[in-house]
């Protein structure tokens, strides 16, 4: 409902279609995350013995963003 209210497209993209403009768009990125402007999320595990319960919950949806073990 959202998105017909607002008159938004939804456009589906295929990354490898983009291959020749990724240092183009990773630099862009960075300077984003470093202005604050793009924010990303972690799920961070910390030890080597709770990998296998971080990796149960990342088949199942339970992390947030990028799932991460710190060892």
């Amino acid at each position: 409902m959202f998105t017909i209210y607002k008159q938004l497209t939804i456009r589906g993209v295929i990354v490898g279609a983009f291959v020749d403009r990724f240092p183009e768009a990773l630099t862009k990125m960075l300077q984003w995350v470093r202005e604050g402007k793009l924010k990303y999320k972690e799920s961070i595990t910390e030890g080597f013995d709770n990998m296998p319960s971080a990796f149960i919950s990342l088949f199942r949806g339970g992390n947030t963003g990028k799932a991460v073990v710190k060892v």
